[in-house]
C-alpha cells in the first residue's frame, strides 16, 4: 500500500511538473489504472473512483490543453466508461445507457462473466445464478429492456455448453457437460512432450483435468483435483517451458491454481479476480542475499526489472519473489552482479575522533561506506583500492592535532588618588670607560612576571611598571598563561560571590522578614579569549573582558541587595605570535568620606559642628589587561632561533647590568 502511493504520488508530481495555470499534457507509462485514476482525480479535484471490474496497467500520453478531452481520450483507449454524479466519478468496464424509446444499451469490454452478470442482476434487481462461468474476460455491446435479454446475450457469449433458465423471473446459467469416463473425446487433441526438464503442450478442445493429468504423467507427479476441471481449452500451444510455468499455464485457462504441498500438487479454484492470465507461467522463486540486506536488494531489483511480488524473509537475509521463469533467471543474474564481498580496510585516526570525521567528510566518501568500530578513533571503510588511497590522501590535511595557542595575561590595577604624584623617576647618564653596557636601569619584581614585559613592551615600559609597583600607583591583579587550541574559547574568572537572601518589610511593622530563597551577586573580573591560526601564522583573538564591583550592604535596612556596577569590553583583533594585546577603559570611580567627632559635643545642634571634622577623597582605579598571544607548533618551537639568540643577548646584558 505504501508503495501504491508513494507511486501514485510521483505520477502526480510528474503531471504538475508539465502543468503551469495550464494543462500541457498527461504522460503515463506502464502505470496501475487506479494510480492514474488517483492521480487525475488530485488535478481534477474531484473523486475518481474505479469499480470492481478496474484492474491492469495502461500506458497513455497526451499533449492536449483540456482536461475533458485527455480524459476522455484515455476512457476511450483503454475502453473504460465513466457515471458521473456532482460528488464522485465512477470508472468501469461496463456502463448501462437507457435510451428515449425504453431500449437498454450495455457496453462491456474485457469483462470476467462472472462479474457481467453480477452487474446485470444489480441493474435489474433481477436474482440470476450460474453455475461456474470461466475466467476468461469476455467483450459484450448489445440492447435489451430487461435481464434477461442480457443474459442471453452473455450465454450465447459463452458457448453452447452454457444455456438460461427463467423460473418466475428468477434466471439461472446452467452449464451441460457431457458425462464420460475420460477427459478425452474424439474431437480432442492433447499431446505432453518432456525434453529433459522442459515441457511442450500441444492442446486442442480438450479440458483443463485432461491436459493436467497428462502432464503430472508425464513428469511423475503426485496431484489431487480440488475444484472442477472441466472447463474446455479451445488451442493452446507452446514449448520449451519448466513444469511450474506449464501446469501454471493450464491452470490459468480454467481459473485455478496450482499449490504444492508436501511434493503433492493440489489444483484449487483461483481466489484471485482478474489475476489469473496475469499470473500464468510465474513461480515463486527464494533468492538468498549474502553481502547486503534484503531490502536493499529488493529495491534495486524493482528499479531494473519494475515492480515484482516480493516477500522479504529478514531472518534468513533473502527475499521470495512471483514472476515467470526467465524472469527469475535474470533476477538472479542480476543479484550476482552487485552481491559481492566488498573490500574493508581498517582506519586509525591519530588526533581526532570518527564523530569528528563524520561531520567534515571528504569528497568521494559517503557516510554507508563507513562503519563506526568499538573505539572512538577507529572505524572500517568499504570501498576500492582506488577509494581507499584517495582517502588516506584526504587524511593527511584531516587528521592532524589542533594548533595550540597560549596567551600570557597580567593584569594590573592602577589607581590616583588626590595629591598623589605619577611622575617617573627614570634617569639616565652616560656611561664610563669600561662599562660593559650603554645604560642601567634598576629592573625588580617586573622580570618575575610570567609576561616577558621587556620583551613585549620595552625596557621604558617596565621601568615605568617598576616605579609604579614602588609607588603603591599600581597593583598585579593577575599574572598567569592560558592555554587552549584553535578555534575554542578560554575562560579566565576571578571572583567574590556574595550571597543574601530575599526578604520582605512588613508594612506594619518595618521588620523585615526573610524569605528561605538565597541569591547570589558575583563581582570581579572575568575574560573570555577565543583565538583561530589561519594558515599563514597569523592569529585572530576575540576578547571580551568584564570588571564588575559590589556596592556596600544595605540589605537589612532596604530590603534591597547590594547595588552593583560593571563594565565590559568586547574586541577582535588580528596580529603575529607573541604580538601583544592591550585593553583598557574599565575604569572605576569611588568617593569616600571620613568623619570624626568628639563624643557627646559633636550631637549639639549648630555648635556640634565645632566638634566636628570630615574629609573626602575621590580615587580612580583603571584595570589594564595586558595578553600576548603564542602559537605552540607542532615541533614544540614558537619562534626562530635567530630570535632566541636575540632575546638570550638582551637578558644576559641586562642580568650583568643588575649585578653591577
Amino acid at each position: 500500500m505504501k508503495k501504491m502511493f508513494l507511486s501514485a504520488v510521483f505520477a502526480f508530481c510528474t503531471v504538475i511538473g508539465f502543468c503551469q495555470q495550464r494543462l500541457d499534457g498527461f504522460e503515463f507509462l506502464n502505470r496501475d489504472i487506479d494510480e492514474i485514476l488517483y492521480t487525475v482525480s488530485l488535478y481534477r479535484g474531484v473523486a475518481i473512483v474505479g469499480d470492481d471490474t478496474i484492474s491492469g496497467k495502461a500506458t497513455f500520453r497526451f499533449a492536449g490543453q483540456d482536461f475533458d478531452s485527455a480524459f476522455e481520450s484515455f476512457l476511450s483507449s483503454q475502453r473504460l466508461y465513466v457515471q458521473k454524479t456532482d460528488d464522485v466519478w465512477t470508472v468501469s468496464r461496463v456502463k448501462f445507457s437507457p435510451r428515449e424509446d425504453g431500449v437498454i444499451f450495455l457496453d462491456a469490454s474485457d469483462v470476467r462473466p462472472a462479474v457481467l452478470v453480477e452487474k446485470i442482476s444489480r441493474e435489474f434487481g433481477t436474482e440470476i445464478t450460474y453455475d461456474a462461468l470461466g475466467e476468461i474476460p469476455v467483450s459484450l455491446h448489445t440492447g435489451g429492456s430487461s435481464a434477461g435479454d442480457f443474459v442471453k446475450s452473455v450465454v450465447r457469449v459463452l458457448g453452447k455448453e452454457y444455456s438460461m433458465e427463467d423460473n418466475a423471473g428468477r434466471l439461472r446459467i446452467n452449464r451441460t457437460v457431457q458425462e464420460r469416463n475420460s477427459y478425452s473425446t474424439s474431437r480432442e487433441k492433447i499431446q505432453v512432450r518432456k525434453d529433459k526438464e522442459n515441457f511442450s503442450v500441444d492442446v486442442q478442445e480438450a479440458s483443463v483435468g485432461a491436459v493436467l493429468e497428462e502432464l503430472f504423467k508425464s513428469a511423475g507427479k503426485e496431484y489431487i483435483f480440488a475444484a472442477d476441471t472441466s472447463a474446455k481449452i479451445k488451442r493452446a500451444m507452446f514449448s520449451s517451458r519448466s513444469f511450474d510455468e506449464t501446469a501454471s499455464l493450464v491452470c490459468a485457462g480454467g481459473g485455478l491454481e496450482l499449490l504444492c504441498v508436501d511434493g503433492i500438487f493440489y489444483v484449487v479454484s483461483s481466489g484471485r479476480s482478474g489475476t489469473s492470465l496475469e499470473d500464468s507461467g510465474k513461480v515463486w522463486k527464494k533468492h538468498g542475499i549474502s553481502y547486503c540486506s534484503a531490502q536493499k536488494a529488493m529495491s534495486l531489483v524493482e528499479s531494473r526489472f519494475g515492480r515484482q511480488t516480493c516477500i522479504s524473509l529478514e531472518d534468513e537475509n533473502a527475499f521470495l519473489c512471483f514472476a515467470k521463469e526467465d524472469s527469475q533467471n535474470q533476477i538472479a543474474d542480476f543479484i550476482k552482479s552487485f552481491d559481492v564481498e566488498k573490500e574493508s580496510h581498517v582506519v586509525r585516526l591519530k588526533y581526532i575522533r570518527t564523530d569528528d570525521f563524520m561531520q567534515r567528510l571528504p569528497p568521494g566518501v559517503q557516510a554507508s561506506q563507513i562503519t563506526r568500530g568499538t573505539q572512538d578513533n577507529v572505524f572500517f571503510f568499504s570501498g576500492n583500492e582506488a577509494q581507499f588511497a584517495s582517502l588516506e590522501e584526504h587524511l593527511k590535511e584531516i587528521d592532524c592535532p589542533v594548533r595550540r595557542l597560549r596567551y600570557d595575561l597580567l593584569v594590573i590595577q592602577y589607581q590616583s588618588t588626590e595629591g598623589f604624584d605619577w611622575d617617573s623617576s627614570l634617569s639616565v647618564r652616560r656611561l664610563k670607560l669600561g662599562d660593559m653596557t650603554d645604560g642601567s636601569v634598576a629592573l625588580g619584581s617586573v622580570l618575575d612576571f610570567n609576561l616577558d614585559v621587556v620583551t613585549a613592551f620595552g625596557l621604558k615600559f617596565a621601568s615605568s611598571l617598576q616605579t609604579a609597583m614602588n609607588e603603591n600607583r599600581a597593583q598585579v591583579f593577575a599574572d598567569t598563561t592560558l592555554h587552549g587550541v584553535s578555534g575554542g574559547t578560554i575562560n579566565f574568572s576571578n571572583t567574590n560571590t556574595y550571597r543574601y537572601r530575599d526578604n520582605n518589610v512588613n508594612p506594619e511593622t518595618g521588620v523585615p522578614i526573610y524569605s528561605g530563597v538565597t541569591r547570589e551577586i558575583v563581582s570581579g573580573l572575568k575574560i573570555d579569549v577565543t583565538g583561530w591560526v589561519s594558515g599563514d601564522g597569523m592569529i585572530t583573538s576575540k576578547v571580551t573582558a568584564s570588571v564588575s564591583r559590589q556596592g556596600a550592604d544595605l540589605s537589612s535596612r532596604t530590603g534591597n541587595p547590594p547595588p552593583t556596577s560593571e563594565k565590559i569590553i568586547t574586541t577582535e583583533v588580528l596580529g603575529k605570535s607573541g604580538e601583544p594585546i592591550i585593553l583598557t577603559g574599565l575604569v572605576q570611580n569611588e568617593e569616600s568620606v571620613v568623619e570624626q567627632r568628639t563624643p557627646g559635643l559633636s550631637k549639639i545642634p549648630v555648635l556640634g559642628w565645632m566638634f566636628k571634622a570630615r574629609e573626602s577623597s575621590k580615587e580612580k582605579t583603571e584595570l589594564v589587561i595586558y595578553l600576548v598571544p603564542h602559537w605552540d607548533r607542532e615541533d614544540g618551537t614558537e619562534t626562530s632561533e635567530k630570535e632566541e639568540d636575540f632575546y638570550e643577548h638582551v637578558y644576559s646584558t641586562l642580568v650583568e647590568v643588575s649585578d653591577e
